[in-house]
């Protein structure tokens, strides 16, 4: 099957877990800037990945528009677990597309100053919160860092998932 990962990348990461994923399906992977609705049709396999910002996945709307996909991943600076996930497929409308989360990071220091601010104020009000979601934790600890906790193992599943196609 002719496979291609395409990916939205803001700050790294996304590009990242593409990258991986290509590199283990042994096909190519493109920034969703660089691909054309034309050349997509010579795919039997579409793989989107995007990151997350407020819910939504980056460029998946734009990436619908281009031809059908197989699977969905996300990347973002969030605690894997289930409600994430949930929130997420929801969010995005995804109904029953394969869809992958992962996890990734902030290079803080590489922000714009209203991000930074932003992020810094959800951190702070958080660290004030008496009775905080082990989410609520982590977002306390991390939000105004770099930090990355992204890793290949994470694209395990997806892998395993594809390979059965």
């Amino acid at each position: 099957m002719k496979t291609i990962v395409i990916y939205e990348s803001q700050i790294g990461f996304t590009r990242q877990y593409a990258e991986w994923i290509a590199e283990e399906l042994t096909c190519t992977s493109k920034s969703l800037k660089e691909v054309k609705a034309a050349e997509l049709s010579a795919y039997d396999r579409i793989i989107f990945g995007g990151w997350i910002m407020g819910g939504r996945i980056a460029g998946y709307r734009k990436v619908l528009k281009l031809g059908s996909l197989t699977a969905v991943f996300a990347v973002g600076a969030s605690l894997i677990d289930e409600a994430t996930t949930k929130n997420i497929q929801t969010a995005n409308q995804l109904g029953s597309m394969p869809f992958y989360y992962m996890q990734g990071g902030i290079h803080f220091d590489s922000l714009n100053f209203f991000k930074r601010n932003l992020l810094k104020a959800i951190q702070k009000s958080l660290v004030k919160k008496d009775h905080r979601t082990a989410q609520e934790e982590f977002m306390a600890e991390y939000l105004g860092t770099n930090f990355d906790f992204s890793s290949k193992e994470q694209i395990t599943e997806i892998i395993k998932d594809l390979s059965r196609e």
